[in-house]
This record gives structure tokens, sequence and C-alpha cells, in this order.
């Protein structure tokens, strides 16, 4: 939907009470079902000639196929899939906690001992997608880190919005990415999916979860994008600012941990992501 678009009061029965963000792939909404009173999160996107492009559209039915095979604590819950003259919607779980980056802007960084358990939360995500169902989220950044609030009110890390996500094992059958086209946020990317995003595998995930945990302990990114410079160009070129340098409070094993993960180049970094979660819960 385009950002000028306007709220639809209902789609199925599911009627909008809030409008709680917008992207590239539509608007998200909080919506109330209008048989059972349930309260979720309802993504929309428009399907009509004038609406959306064919790109978008595929990218919106790869994100509802993905999101209603995972099944997982930290994965954001997808229930149903609907569509309504010119409108598509993904029904979702609501998270009613906001988003990584809406906790930062707010608060500012967290400390070690709150980052370090959701993060960890995070990682047994991947660890998931990545082995039981060879996803690769291409994605991940701090508006896509959402917060559930646990029976206790402690808050609960769910990973979100697989709209860029892929199966890596059939990497280069799909031709909905152009060669030389690149999607997601620059300032969460490591080097390597800029220069071939069309093959990126699970390790570029792994750098995108340690950039955004980067980004909760210091509220910066670990990249520094000048006014003016094509950010594209600042990936493919800039390093990274060791994580003690932008927030001197880190624990030193700590910033040796998400140092190593934002190390760039063959055999650096963590592997997998349960060997970045083992080092990072050994914290």
């Amino acid at each position: 939907m385009a950002h000028g678009d306007e709220c639809p009061a209902a789609l199925a029965d599911w009627v909008v009470e809030a409008e709680l963000g917008r992207g590239g792939m539509g608007a998200v909404y909080a919506a109330r079902n209008s048989r059972t009173g349930d309260v979720r999160a309802l993504k929309v996107i428009r399907a009509d000639t004038d609406g959306a492009s064919p790109t978008a559209l595929s990218l919106f039915r790869r994100e509802v196929r993905i999101g209603m095979e995972l099944h997982h604590p930290h994965v954001v819950r997808t229930d149903e899939v609907l569509r309504e003259g010119g409108l598509w919607g993904i029904v979702m779980e609501l998270c009613a906690g906001g988003s990584l980056a809406d906790k930062v802007a707010r608060y500012g960084p967290l400390s070690a001992g709150q980052a370090v358990p959701l993060f960890l939360q995070v990682l047994d995500a991947l660890v998931y997608t990545h082995a039981a169902h060879a996803t690769v989220h291409r994605d991940i950044k701090p508006h896509n880190i959402l917060f559930g609030v646990g029976t206790t009110g402690e808050l609960v890390a769910k990973l979100a919005d697989f709209g860029l996500a892929k199966a890596y094992q059939s990497a280069g059958l799909s031709g909905l990415t152009r060669t030389g086209t690149a999607a997601g946020t620059p300032a969460f990317m490591p080097r390597s999916q800029v220069i071939n995003y069309k093959y990126a595998g699970p390790d570029v995930d792994i750098w995108s979860t340690a950039a955004s945990l980067y980004y909760a302990l210091t509220a910066h990114t670990p990249r520094d994008f000048p006014d003016g410079r094509d950010p594209w160009l600042t990936v493919a070129t800039a390093s990274v600012v060791p994580v003690g340098e932008r927030q001197a409070s880190v624990p030193d094993r700590l910033a040796r941990v998400v140092d190593r993960a934002l190390t760039e180049g063959p055999g650096q970094g963590f592997a997998t992501a349960e060997l970045f979660r083992q080092a990072l819960g050994a914290v």
C-alpha cells in the first residue's frame, strides 16, 4: 500500500482499530475479530492493478507461505491469510511490547543484562529456522525484532517479517531477485549480502543479528553512514567500529563476542547461529 492509502475499516471478520506502522510491504494495523473478540496484527497490501507491483505481491505471498510454516515461541506467529477485493491481509500475532527499534529510541541503549537474554531468544529462533526449515530471513534489524509480554510481565523477543526470506537450499532457482538487485536495510547488512544478495545464506542472518545486538547496546549502527554518501557504497567499503569504542560500558567478554560476529571475510565470525548462541550464552 502506498503511504497515502486510506486505512480499510475491516477485512473479512477483522475490524481495524489502530495503525501500528508502515513499510515497503504494506501497512500493519491492530485489528479485532468481530466474532471472537480476539486482537491480532493485520498486515495489509493492495493487490489491484493500481497498487503493489508484481514483485511486491510475490514477496507478500512468500511471506505468508513461510510464516505459516514456522512454529516457534520466538517467531511471530502467522494465523491466516485473507483476500477481499483488491486487498490481501495476513493475520499475525500482536506483539504488545513494540520493537527493539522503538525501545532503544525511547529509553536508550540496553544494558548487557537486558540485551543478552533477549538475543539468546532471537538466536533460538534462527537456529530453528536455519536448521528445521532451511530458511534465511535476510532482513534482521531492530524493527523486525518484536516483543511479546510473558505471563509475569517480562519481554519475550520474537523475530518478525520473513518477507525477504529464502530457502537457501534452492538458492539461484528463484527468479524473484534479479542479479545486481539488493533488498533489505543496508545499516544491518553484511558486505557479502550487498555483493551477492541472490545467494545469501545463513551467515547473513548471523551478521545482522550481531548488528542488531550492537545497536541494542549502543543505539548506533556498526558502521558510520555519513550524510550524502551512498549507503550501499558504505557497506561495501567501510569497516565496523568495535563495539567498545561506541559504548565503553559493554563488558569486555560480550564485546569480544559481538566484534567476532561482525568480522567479515571467509572463515571469520561464527559459522552457525548455534555457535553464536553458545558464545553469547557463555558471556
